[in-house]
């Protein structure tokens, strides 16, 4: 799967940050230009709003352990997030149809929480096979240990552990709010082709992007009652992303039709959690997933005034995005973050330092404290909620209005509805069997540097992976362009 999508075209999707009055054309091809004829100069400036809201099924695999040989699917819980971000950007144009353009998101407020599954309305609790509903009792990440049955509350400070005590309860984790920085995205893009100037062609802009973190990781501790863990309240990832990216688009009387295309390769920066224990172990994947997408669709202009830069256009668009190849913050990574049930050893020759049962213990007994890593003697590593994910897909679409209110102002609203596949993102191997030329080249023998460092056999092992299905994930956004 992994060496097909690495054949995929280096291609690469734009998102619209710059308008040119001089060009007609969708908005995905447009451009800033700079020292043409009666166009000396164009520079814009925009400012964007994003609401998302995401909901997702969180799934195990379960059985009963010795003696059942079966591997189903239950349901456990219900992620929500919601997430409000302003977007500023700049576009300059350079040269004919050149133009240098800068992004900047800014989070304002990232809050999630997770539920049980208690969706159906004739609700049956229970490990039977008619059993449709998720409570304290039958979950299996409870049943775990990765979340205490009193569950956790990252919004309250002063009593954590407290605020889902009853049976009935149906929230069971909320975790902080967060705000800030991930990413400053710089692009280079160039229209190759342009209908303005040979009225028989297409418009073509192929580009050059790179997505640079600029904030600092965000990491999640549940030690939140006499500490301030600042990590949780960071949205950044520290990932870099490079690649290309290319848009055509035709304009023929009302309808102007659009396609394009990306690519993303992803590497992590210095200060990530995406941390390197190959020289001690057998770790598969370090870096993060990569990216590579494609869209099409059409504007429709009902109505438009040229003498005046006036328009008003519809577009509707469809939009198909592979991750593949690497790890990841996924929907559940908070749940397992500083989880006292996923301790481990990050050099296994050392695993047999670490007691899982111990650590458990140690955490029953302090609820949010750290003493788990090393109470009685224990020499344990926290698990920091990254994992290596499955490679998955998001299908949606796009639909809005786009305003042109003369020569200098332009405004964009509308609606993304996108879902992912089902994939699995406890998805860590047990290791290379051939690390090692003393041992039984057929298996991964424990205690070497065969094993994985980062798998965890409670969420890693076949009857054990979480799978995200189910997903809803629904943007609303408004942006303002003034173009000069």
């Amino acid at each position: 799967m992994r060496k097909l999508c690495s054949l995929l075209p280096l291609l690469g999707l734009v998102a619209t940050v710059g308008v040119s009055p001089s060009v007609n054309a969708a908005e995905v091809t447009r451009v800033a230009t700079a020292f043409e004829e009666g166009n000396q100069f164009d520079i814009h400036f925009g400012v964007a709003y994003d609401y998302n809201f995401k909901r997702a099924a969180v799934l195990r695999e379960w059985n009963r352990g010795a003696g059942d040989d079966s591997n189903r699917l239950v349901k456990d819980l219900l992620y929500r997030q919601q997430r409000h971000t302003v977007t500023p950007t700049m576009e300059i144009g350079l040269w004919h149809d050149l133009a240098l353009y800068l992004t900047l998101p800014v989070v304002l407020s990232d809050a999630r929480d997770y539920s049980f599954d208690q969706r159906p309305d004739d609700c049956v609790f229970g490990t039977s096979p008619e059993a449709n509903c998720v409570n304290k009792d039958n979950s299996t990440t409870i049943r775990d240990g990765i979340v205490p049955r009193s569950g956790f509350d990252a919004t309250n400070s002063a009593d954590p552990f407290g605020q889902f005590n009853g049976d009935s309860s149906e929230l069971i984790f909320r975790g902080p709010t967060r705000r800030g920085l991930d990413q400053l995205h710089v692009g280079l893009k160039y229209g190759i082709l342009s209908q303005r100037t040979r009225s028989h062609m297409p418009n073509w802009l192929v580009g050059f992007e790179g997505r640079f973190a600029v904030g600092r990781a965000m990491t999640f501790s549940r030690d939140i009652t006499i500490g301030s863990p600042a990590g949780n309240t960071r949205v950044g990832r520290r990932i870099h992303e490079l690649g290309v990216w290319t848009a055509l688009s035709r304009r023929y009387r009302f309808l102007d039709p659009f396609f394009t295309a990306y690519w993303r390769q992803s590497v992590r920066a210095s200060g990530s959690q995406f941390q390197d224990f190959s020289s001690v172990g057998s770790q598969g994947d370090v870096n993060p997933q990569s990216t590579a997408g494609m869209s099409f669709g059409s504007e429709i202009v009902p109505w438009e005034r040229k003498a005046k830069s006036m328009k008003v256009s519809l577009y509707l668009s469809g939009t198909a995005i592979l991750h593949y190849g690497g790890r990841g913050y996924s929907e559940i990574w908070e749940l397992l973050a500083d989880s006292p049930a996923l301790v481990g050893s990050n050099d296994p020759t050392q695993a047999s330092g670490c007691d899982r049962s111990l650590a458990l213990q140690n955490s029953i007994d302090n609820p949010g404290s750290s003493t788990y890593l090393s109470a009685d003697g224990n020499a344990c590593n926290k698990f920091e909620g990254v994992t290596d994910l499955q490679d998955f897909g998001t299908f949606g679409f796009d639909s809005g209005l786009n305003l042109h209110l003369g020569k200098y102002a332009r405004i964009n609203l509308g609606v993304k509805a996108s879902t992912d596949t089902r994939h699995f993102v406890t998805f860590t191997n047990r290791g290379d069997a051939d690390a090692d030329p003393s041992t039984d080249p057929e298996r991964v023998d424990q205690g070497t540097v065969e094993v994985n460092p980062l798998r965890r056999d409670v969420v890693d092992n076949v009857g054990r992976r979480y799978v995200i299905d189910d997903v809803v994930d629904v943007h609303g956004y408004l942006r303002v362009l003034m173009t000069f």
